[in-house]
């Protein structure tokens, strides 16, 4: 029977736009397991909500796990190449695994074989993935600039201010509470003294 280990990756944000829960992805790694007459002996779940020190220590676990039981794996199973990894780095990582490991790097619904072309294309799928996302933080960033210089706050407004809808906007805007603002102010004054 053949042992495979596998990983789930979603960001809350992809998995609201393009459906791709975790349980989506189980089901099609445990599909394709069984399809194999294998078994998945290790399920790896990385949700992109999770703090960033998180996801790196359960992708390193990963790694390390395949590692250790090189000898016994017969394939690392994931949904698509960009579940696979968030960056080039880790992806690297992955490619590692099947080039010195013989781990074999398998995506279930991007199959491609291990030759020169099916490398190409795996690194073009990861390429296209870690461009997304790096433009996606560059547009996410430059959206919030262009709030603070409008005068919109990009967060939950500082105590003190308080909510007033623009209907030619749709949004809220925030403007200080001048009763509120002096007494802050006069407070810190007498602190002062």
């Amino acid at each position: 029977m053949k042992q495979f280990v596998a990983l789930a990756r979603v960001s809350s944000r992809e998995q609201e736009r393009e459906g791709f829960s975790l349980d989506i992805q189980e089901d099609a790694l445990r599909r394709y397991s069984d399809s194999c007459d294998g078994k998945i002996v290790r399920l790896f779940r990385i949700a992109e909500t999770a703090s960033k020190t998180t996801e790196r220590k359960t992708f390193h676990e990963l790694i390390s796990f395949c590692k250790k039981h090189c000898m016994e794996l017969d394939g690392l199973l994931v949904y698509k190449v960009d579940r696979a990894a968030r960056n080039l780095y880790d992806f690297v990582e992955i490619e590692r695994l099947e080039s010195e490991y013989d781990v074999p790097f398998i995506c279930v619904s991007q199959p491609t074989e291990n030759n020169p072309a099916g490398r190409m294309m795996r690194r073009t799928l990861a390429n296209m993935a870690s461009f997304y996302t790096e433009q996606q933080s560059v547009d996410v960033r430059e959206g919030l600039n262009r709030r603070v210089r409008e005068g919109w706050f990009v967060c939950l407004a500082p105590y003190g201010y308080r909510t007033f809808a623009r209907k030619d906007v749709g949004s809220s805007k925030f403007i200080p509470n001048r009763l509120l603002m002096f007494v802050i102010f006069f407070s810190y004054m007498l602190t002062r003294i």
